[in-house]
């Protein structure tokens, strides 16, 4: 068995389907049209809320846990003891260093936000018996290439209906009430400041940044599955009209995967298409734009200081580098981020997104984090299926989006990587 684990890195990262001459059973049918409907709704209803709070309650929360009885109650999901021990680990963890919050009786630590956090991760302990999981992987990736054109040709549309004329219009947010729609993201944003063309978010994406990196993950997943050369023109087209650079970050990430497991050929040709593909950007108007959005970071109010900067500033100010041993080692908190992004977003008008990482160390203390981290090494990693894909879920999850509890990454993750890990920790289950 080769793992991200071991020493010995796999020639060709291809996932193919095994027995595919073989019909799929009744079970397997049943799991895949479950986790077919999961990924459709973590994809397509991401804007969905439940109105339980200010920011709302995605509606795959509660899908995602009835889906998950269901299975487990019909033989289907098993329990992960290796997943299962890391769960109890970092959930016990993190809860005392929330009770430690509590008794100081520190600003803007919430209940909630850890309620939050042990449910929404309970799922995780979970996966499929390693025979199923195999023959299920492929198909459901099939699935997800898929679903991600399909949002790859929205976001294409979306762009042309304002390049023909048609002012931009918030589809979704005109058809649903506004109470039934997640808040606090910059769904609808113009490519720069005072243009009249919006940045494409393929009309169902919470913004243009989720847009493109489930693009950028559609690329690296139709790579691995040996997808048509339309397929990946297609996503570059709809990438480049996100104007989001979280998605090539993303993408980037994946193609250096792939280049160590392809060899100097693979990334020899990579690098060429990548210039063929910016000598023809550099043609067009979009060029300026991409120019001005790879130098931002440099200003406090651009998305790049936003995202990339600030957060970590922060981390180093209020968390890791902070004078008060206890909120070093114990974190400020649950909901401690939140609330900071919340009244920096008054204060300045500006949005502040911390990802996963600096998230758990304000929020949680080095202590947290590292037993965190350490389950989500277990649950992304760990008996994976596919180091690339795995790799690319980490970059996603960890840097490029708020993921800690966000459920469109969380468990794009889960139905991506996590249910598949060869070894369930069942007996007789060989893994």
């Amino acid at each position: 068995m080769v793992t991200v684990l071991t020493t010995r890195i796999p020639r060709s990262p291809a996932i193919m389907t095994p027995e595919a001459e073989r019909p799929a059973t009744g079970s397997e049918r049943r799991v895949l049209k479950t986790l077919t409907f999961l990924m459709f709704s973590n994809i397509f209803l991401m804007r969905i809320a439940i109105p339980a709070s200010a920011a709302g309650i995605s509606i795959q929360l509660p899908i995602v846990l009835v889906a998950t009885y269901l299975l487990v109650s019909q033989g289907d999901l098993v329990v992960n003891i290796g997943r299962t021990r890391a769960y109890l680990i970092a959930m016990t963890i993190c809860a005392l260093c929330a009770l430690v919050a509590f008794l100081r009786a520190l600003d803007n630590a919430a209940l909630t936000s850890l309620l939050l956090l042990i449910v929404t991760y309970l799922p995780f302990c979970f996966g499929l018996r390693s025979g199923m999981a195999a023959r299920v992987f492929p198909r459901l990736l099939d699935r997800f290439i898929t679903m991600t054109t399909v949002v790859a040709g929205l976001a294409i549309a979306q762009f042309m209906l304002q390049v023909v004329g048609l002012k931009y219009t918030d589809v979704i947010g005109d058809i649903v009430p506004k109470p039934f729609l997640m808040q606090g993201f910059n769904t609808s944003y113009p490519i720069q400041y005072g243009a009249s063309l919006y940045k494409s978010n393929g009309f169902v994406c919470l913004e243009a940044s989720f847009c493109s990196q489930f693009l950028g993950l559609g690329i690296i997943v139709a790579a691995l599955r040996r997808g048509r050369w339309w397929r990946h023109a297609l996503y570059i087209l709809a990438l480049v009209s996100t104007f989001s650079g979280t998605g090539v970050l993303l993408l980037g990430a994946g193609v250096v995967l792939l280049s160590i497991h392809r060899g100097a050929r693979f990334a020899g040709s990579v690098v060429l298409l990548i210039a063929i593909g910016l000598g023809i950007i550099s043609l067009t108007p979009a060029s300026q734009i991409f120019a001005k959005r790879a130098t931002e970071v440099s200003s406090n109010t651009s998305s790049g200081s936003l995202r990339f900067v600030q957060p970590y500033q922060r981390m180093w100010n209020d968390g890791l580098g902070n004078r008060d041993v206890g909120k070093a080692l114990f974190g400020q908190g649950p909901g401690w981020a939140d609330r900071d992004a919340s009244a920096f977003l008054q204060k300045t008008k500006l949005p502040l997104n911390y990802a996963t990482l600096p998230k758990i160390v304000l929020e949680y203390g080095v202590v947290g984090a590292a037993g965190f981290i350490f389950f989500i090494w277990i649950s992304f990693v760990a008996g994976t299926r596919s180091s690339v894909l795995s790799g690319s879920i980490l970059t996603f999850y960890l840097i490029l989006s708020g993921g800690l509890l966000g459920t469109v990454v969380v468990y794009a993750g889960m139905l991506l990587v996590t249910w598949y890990s060869r070894d369930t920790g069942q007996p007789g289950d060989p893994g």
